[in-house]
């Protein structure tokens, strides 16, 4: 049964485990704490009291009623089955759990899926074939399933026009598999990007969480020369961004680095041709707030100008996104530090200019999953907590838009 927050009574947690209070985490925003409601700002661990299970948070997702659904891979470390499960989580709008439910689907990819009012994920089952799972958001059911004749799930995405465009790994051909479906998940374009080495053992222990965990993801962008999707993918030896026509899927251009050993950590269009990118190399972190890329044309990340990111975590996730205020928009880039802090770095959107850091402390290893926007501009985070440095659980912070006042004003 699930908690949120942490219960000093239980059995496997002691009292002595401690978290940060709501007046601390928004003491730096110079907000009257007496007017803010409970969902304007929240903490919420969400704990479990079987020790054999690790959840790996996914991504979250707002919902029409209020509150919000987030998904995990749950990894049983005692069971014969090789590969997380998929779990759900309902909460209200103050982040207090509604329902979970428990599915057999294996190793979830990512970003959940909404379509008006439904939600989905995409997971394979024991013979890596890739299924979209449709639930009921009121209650957790499955409602149905489409075979999406793919394996390897990696990474799920769904466009402004609600169609679904999915990576995986083809384990016969060794390629990156990326294919397109429309909003009835009805296939409409697909192309295989071959690796030219045998990678399936590294994509298994990234799905099953033994091994290194890559930072495979798809976008969306929109400049002069068309649209198009930007996937971060294994392609001709390297971990790179390949750059798609949103029509054909036909590859137009990429970003390239070392081999698989160093490689870019999260993308966001900003304006045309000016991209927002972060990377790692040799364990160490860079930011490329505004750079400009052809995505038409082959490119070395080492060409473009990188500010280092020496607080990051080892290889660090990075998680980038949008925030638009009733003052602006901005471009997020949100990660964790080596000192248990979850930090948020806030670029103007329409230069390179970093107009706030927000950081947020924990007592324990922490890792930043997913974000998104909420209804009152502020931001909700997705990630995971070490409890205790081994019990892994996830974690749900809503900041308000109070938090991302630029410095300067």
């Amino acid at each position: 049964m699930w908690s949120a927050f942490i219960d000093p009574m239980n059995r496997f947690i002691p009292h002595i485990v401690t978290m940060i209070t709501f007046i601390s985490l928004f003491s730096a925003c110079e907000i009257n704490q007496k007017e803010i409601k409970p969902e304007d700002g929240f903490l919420k661990i969400y704990n479990h009291p079987e020790e054999k299970l690790s959840f790996y948070p996914e991504s979250v997702v707002k919902i029409s009623a209020g509150g919000y659904i987030f998904i995990s891979a749950v990894k049983d470390e005692q069971a014969e089955i090789e590969y997380p499960t998929a779990h759900l989580v309902r909460t209200n709008a103050s982040g207090e759990v509604v329902w979970t439910m428990d599915y057999e689907w294996l190793a979830p990819a990512s970003r959940l899926i909404r379509q008006g009012n439904a939600i989905g994920f995409v997971a394979m089952n024991q013979q890596f074939e890739a299924f979209v799972v449709m639930i009921d958001p009121a209650s957790g059911n499955e409602t149905e399933a489409h075979a999406l004749d793919m394996t390897m799930p990696l990474y799920a995405f769904t466009d402004e026009q609600e169609n679904l465009v999915l990576l995986g790994y083809d384990f016969v051909t060794r390629s990156s598999w990326i294919s397109k479906y429309n909003s009835s998940f009805t296939l409409q374009r697909s192309n295989k990007l071959p690796v030219n080495t045998d990678l399936e053992y590294l994509v298994q222990r990234h799905l099953n969480k033994t091994g290194q965990d890559y930072p495979f993801f798809i976008g969306e962008y929109s400049n002069t020369s068309g649209s198009g999707y930007f996937v971060n993918c294994f392609y001709n030896y390297t971990l790179r961004t390949v750059f798609m026509d949103a029509s054909s899927l036909s590859a137009t251009g990429d970003i390239y680095s070392f081999q698989i050993e160093e490689g870019i950590s999260s993308v966001i269009q900003k304006t045309g041709s000016l991209f927002g990118l972060t990377s790692y190399y040799e364990g160490n972190n860079y930011i490329m707030p505004e750079a400009e890329i052809d995505v038409n044309s082959s490119g070395n990340i080492k060409d473009l100008p990188g500010e280092s990111l020496y607080e990051l975590t080892y290889k660090a996730g990075v998680i980038a996104g949008y925030l638009t205020t009733e003052a602006d928009e901005y471009a997020l880039f949100v990660s964790q530090t080596n000192d248990n802090s979850i930090v948020i770095y806030q670029y103007a959107m329409e230069s390179d200019s970093l107009t706030h850091t927000l950081f947020r402390n924990f007592d324990q290893r922490i890792q930043v999953r997913d974000f998104i926007q909420t209804e009152d501009n502020g931001i909700a985070i997705l990630a995971g907590i070490h409890i205790l440095g081994k019990y892994q659980r996830p974690l749900l912070l809503k900041i308000p838009a109070d938090a991302f006042i630029p410095e300067e004003e």
